[in-house]
């Protein structure tokens, strides 16, 4: 389910919903949301529930560099920093 979902969001155009979703780059920091999804393989999803990143919990954007450099969000009471990369397969309501 969640691979033919990442498959649908890479290809742009396949996918109506594609550009309607929200990632943790939409946020301003200070802002919460909820996590709706998390796209990726049993890895990708193992690695980010170890983090405290899963379905339902909510989740607080601290700060981000402009280009690169890693994103510091608020899951729970902890603050982690997220690669761009991992911030861009966290679907939020």
């Amino acid at each position: 389910m969640n691979k033919l979902f990442d498959k649908a969001h890479r290809h742009h155009g396949h996918h109506h919903d594609c550009n309607d979703l929200k990632t943790i780059h939409a946020l301003k920091n200070g802002e919460v949301a909820k996590i709706k999804d998390i796209l990726g393989g049993r890895n990708f999803i193992n690695r980010a529930e170890s983090l405290g990143i899963r379905e339902g919990v909510q989740i607080t954007k601290i700060s981000s560099q402009m280009m690169s450099g890693p994103i510091t969000v608020k899951v729970g009471q902890t603050q982690i920093a997220i690669g761009h990369r991992m911030a861009m397969r966290i679907i939020l309501e």
